[in-house]
This record gives structure tokens, sequence and C-alpha cells, in this order.
């Protein structure tokens, strides 16, 4: 064991005193001499603008999502109410966190019309008629 550490340790310091090592510090590769590679490493910019085009996409998704699902013949189904409120909230917390103000405004607007957080009951106009299903396993007299 003592062999095996000394030679690693001998490893290290011909590398590290060769300039051998500065190739694979801390992940990011370098050139030889102190260049570095082009394109790699920088200040994330770049991962921000995906993020933030990822969180963008992911809220429009939910948006329409929710416009499909909540609502039909532009009434809402009470049935998927909650479900939609819960959707848009997450959908705030993004448009939210990424501050994109037209989307803000499309969530907000979402959520007033589907009366989410408001403990008044929604009109009955404004509701969807519900399909009832029948219980299929209930054996009718013949």
């Amino acid at each position: 064991m003592a062999r095996s550490l000394l030679a690693s340790t001998s490893a290290l310091l011909l590398i590290g005193s060769l300039g051998i090592g500065e190739v694979f510090a801390f992940g990011v590769p370098k050139m030889p001499g102190g260049g570095k590679l082009p394109g790699l490493g920088g200040g994330g910019g770049g991962t921000n603008a995906i993020t933030d085009k990822a969180k963008t996409k992911a809220a429009k998704i939910i948006i329409r999502d929710v416009g499909k699902i909540a609502f039909r013949g532009g009434k809402i189904v009470a049935s998927k109410q909650k479900w939609a409120c819960d959707k848009l909230a997450k959908a705030q917390m993004i448009v939210t966190a990424i501050n994109k103000a037209d989307l803000k405004e499309q969530v907000s607007d979402l959520r007033e019309t589907l009366y989410c957080g408001i403990t008044d009951p929604i009109p009955a106009e404004l509701l969807a008629p519900e399909k009832i299903k029948g219980d299929e396993t209930e054996n009718f007299a013949s």
C-alpha cells in the first residue's frame, strides 16, 4: 500500500512539474502554455439563456394545456378547475422567476377566468355541462 501511494505521489509530482496536470485541472481543458480551448468554460450566460428558454416553453405548455382541458365551448369544466388552478400556480411561479411580463399577464388572466383563489362559487352560466358516466358495473333489471 505504501508502495502504491509513493508511486502515485511520484506520478503527480512528475505531471505537475511538466505542466501536463493543467490539461485536466478541474475538468476544464486548457491548452499547454496557458491558453484555453475556444467555446469551453465561460460565465454561464449561455446556460442561463437555455434554462430561461426552457422555463418559458414550460409555462407556455401549461397555459396551452389548461386552455385545452379546463374549457369546453368557452365555458369552465368544473371537474378540471382545481387541476387547472394548481397547474397555473406552478406556471405563475415559473414566469415570476424568469420575469416575463406577457406570460405573467396570461397566467393571471387565466387564473381570474377560472376563479382560482376565489372562494365565491363559479356562476352556473360559466360552467360547461358535465358528461355523466353511468356505472358500468350496475346491473339493471331486464
